[in-house]
């Protein structure tokens, strides 16, 4: 190396501008998705405690503090909307009690069992996954429509453990398989029987998968709309999504902050759910080794 050169070299100043660049993108390219994540969440917010009045004169993109109120959540109180709120809590709680259940048993008995075609059986489950719900909608609305389970909170509830179903199971089968299954043949040699082996010593092991697999089906189920919509068209079993739309059409004049408001109010369960249980939705994620 000449003595006119650099300590680092051409090669080394080289190296050091395209690791600046890529951490800049990087820096860049992260703030444009944190901004286009949050500014929906932001407008949404700030429109929810402004003055209805305010919002349908002018944009408040910064509110002042003259205009803010908590008017806006008393649309909260309207008999339709504790009905709304009933049934989605219920929906949702029966979605997830369904998924949960279901997906161990299922994961379990494919990651211990042996069956012919196993493995074809589990990459049918995602063919199930790839349906839009609009496209099995009505179908299943003729289907409940027989068998008299249309209009019916249970209805629901199965129609949205089946979408969420084969996620869950193969969350559940990947799992499971990082368990040794020596740690259930311990539990055997004491006398065991294998459901109380899975009972006692595989489902604590699987709590951080069961909390993954739980909130994307309350996610799933509280946010639903295209399967309430059809399944459910009496408005005393309605659920949130589908009955603001139908409050929207009975409704003279709905202001923009009520609905903000409401949309607010639905918004921030699944928000708080993940942010308090995020630490067991990613070791639910998570591929242990053996």
């Amino acid at each position: 190396m000449s003595q006119s050169e650099p300590p680092g070299g051409v090669f080394g100043l080289s190296y050091d501008r395209e690791t600046s660049v890529i951490e800049s993108l990087k820096v860049v390219s992260t703030a444009i998705i944190v901004l286009v994540g949050a500014w929906p969440i932001y407008w949404m917010t700030q429109l929810a405690f402004t003055e209805y009045e305010t919002v349908e004169d002018t944009v408040t993109v910064f509110p002042t503090p003259d205009i803010f109120t908590l008017d806006n959540f008393n649309v909260l109180t309207e008999p339709e909307m504790y009905t709304y709120m009933f049934n989605t809590v219920v929906v949702a709680i029966g979605t997830i009690v369904t998924v949960v259940l279901v997906s161990l048993i299922a994961g379990y008995g494919l990651a211990r069992l042996e069956f012919p075609q196993k493995e074809n059986f589990a990459r049918i489950l995602l063919i199930g996954y790839l349906f839009s719900p609009i496209v099995i909608g009505i179908p299943l609305y003729q289907i409940w429509q027989t068998i008299g389970l249309l209009g019916t909170r249970f209805g629901l509830i199965i129609a949205l453990s089946a979408i969420s179903m084969p996620f869950a199971v193969w969350l559940m089968w990947k799992y499971i398989m990082t368990i040794p299954e020596a740690h259930e043949e311990a539990a055997w040699v004491d006398g065991a029987s294998r459901w109380r082996g899975f009972r006692d010593v595989v489902v604590p092991q699987c709590r951080p998968a069961i909390i993954a697999a739980a909130l994307f089906a309350f996610a799933l189920a509280w946010n639903d709309f295209t399967f309430a919509q059809i399944l459910l068209p009496q408005t005393d079993t309605t659920t949130f999504a589908p009955g603001i739309l139908r409050a929207m059409g009975q409704a003279q004049f709905l202001p923009q902050a009520y609905l903000m408001a409401i949309s607010l109010a639905m918004t921030l369960p699944p928000l708080l759910f993940a942010y308090f249980m995020q630490s067991y939705l990613l070791k639910g994620f998570q591929v242990r080794a053996l």
